[in-house]
């Protein structure tokens, strides 16, 4: 059986240059491991927290304590440029990621996701149901194909939010599943799950994948001339010199029926048409 954990980074909402700290891109990664791998990926994650984290050493520290400290992307994104991060910072979060995409290679984990550029003050912006809705059934596609080469049974579990949000999100794939003329997505076992990430390990690695690796890639390749906007910024450069050839290396794509290459990670720049491989290398 595979698992397929996703998570994302920034939102469905509308892009409004009034708002500087709007975020311009929305980023949804999956981050598919065989079960047989979950718990040797997870355990070594936890481990790495310990490592990097010392207050996590202490004879009182118990395992849910472990499970439940977070390093956060978002934080980690900061470190390449707040004022106040220095050098330190910044080799502390690259020790951070290259650890964990060593887990990654080192556990057969493949990941596959989908990043929207916006368009600033757009007069129909999308909705998060629109967005966030249609990246999850295209999610669902993909795994499908990855199932169907393994012969192998699977289940996406989706970081929670709320249950106004989460139940859009998958009702397509659930009437997709029971249509009339067979299932569109016969592997799956269940509709997509919700999870915490305080909860499931893994979720907090696609996390961390999506804010401080992602997120701000996109962020300075596609929205770098967004100067009222605080998103992109120019160290971020080098997270994609450090980790676009192993990241890309790490997609799970596939040829469909029809001979088109598919999966992967997949980017929708509406205004500028700028290619994906802009995630990897120039």
């Amino acid at each position: 059986m595979h698992l397929c954990y996703i998570d994302e980074s920034g939102d469905a909402e509308a892009l409004r240059v009034s708002i500087p700290n709007s975020t311009p891109v929305f980023v949804l990664v999956g981050l598919t491991v065989a079960s047989s791998n979950v718990a040797e990926l997870t355990w070594d994650f936890l481990q790495l927290k310990k490592e990097l984290n010392p207050s996590l050493h202490r004879d009182s520290a118990m395992l849910s304590d472990l499970i439940e400290f977070e390093m956060k992307g978002s934080t980690l994104r900061k470190d390449f440029h707040r004022p106040t991060a220095g050098r330190n910072h910044r080799r502390r979060a690259h020790r951070v990621l290259d650890k964990i995409f060593a887990l990654l290679e080192k556990h057969g984990c493949q990941l596959v996701g989908k990043i929207v550029v916006k368009v600033p003050d757009a007069p129909k912006p999308k909705t998060d149901r629109a967005v966030y809705s249609r990246a999850i059934a295209e999610m669902a596609e993909t795994f499908q194909a990855q199932l169907a080469a393994a012969d192998t049974p699977g289940m996406m579990i989706l970081d929670a939010r709320t249950k106004v949000k989460n139940v859009p999100s998958v009702m397509g794939i659930t009437t997709r599943r029971y249509r009339t003329g067979g299932s569109a997505y016969p592997h799956l076992v269940e509709s997509p799950v919700f999870g915490h990430s305080d909860t499931h390990v893994p979720l907090q690695i696609a996390d961390i994948l999506a804010s401080a690796v992602l997120f701000p890639i996109a962020c300075t390749e596609y929205c770098g001339d967004l100067g009222w906007n605080v998103h992109p910024h120019e160290r971020y450069r080098e997270i994609k010199d450090r980790y676009g050839v192993r990241l890309q290396q790490l997609e799970y794509r596939y040829t469909s029926a029809e001979g088109a290459r598919r999966g992967g990670f997949q980017v929708i720049d509406p205004v500028g048409g700028r290619p994906t491989h802009l995630l990897f290398r120039d």
